[in-house]
């Protein structure tokens, strides 16, 4: 990844709906160019989705909470992929310790919760999960 890439990356995150001539001309390239490098990071998997930021009133009716995974002795793409068809997992993320990975979900219940949880149980690399949910962020 070179410098054009990384502020590319940089104003996609500050705004993911810019426009791709609107990225051109901050990045002072051609349009073609933009939509080269952003069809390229989504091939190579760099960026994974375009999303929308909830507001704080929005955040505040979603349940938010970390499935922790510990995966049977497999090396985890199979578990990653089917992890990643889940809608409402946000991000996924390897660790070192006794789980192998943690499943960041935003979900409008409880109920809706739980069955995302039962989803995650139910793919075959998944030996263990633990959950837990987020009460309030401390860190901004």
């Amino acid at each position: 990844m070179d410098d054009l890439d990384q502020r590319l990356l940089a104003l996609l995150t500050r705004d993911a709906r810019a426009s791709t001539t609107d990225l051109a001309r901050a990045l002072d390239v051609s349009r073609g160019t933009v939509q080269n490098r952003i069809d390229r990071l989504k091939s190579r998997r760099v960026i994974h989705r375009f999303t929308v930021e909830l507001g704080a009133s929005e955040e505040d009716h979603q349940i938010s909470a970390f499935a922790l995974i510990r995966l049977d002795a497999s090396d985890g793409r199979v578990a990653v992929a089917a992890l990643r068809r889940i809608d409402s997992i946000i991000d996924i993320s390897t660790l070192s310790g006794a789980f192998d990975l943690v499943a960041e979900i935003r979900t409008s219940s409880l109920v809706r919760l739980d069955a995302i949880l039962d989803r995650i149980r139910a793919i075959p690399d998944v030996a263990e999960t633990q959950s837990h949910i987020r009460l309030r962020t401390a860190v901004t």
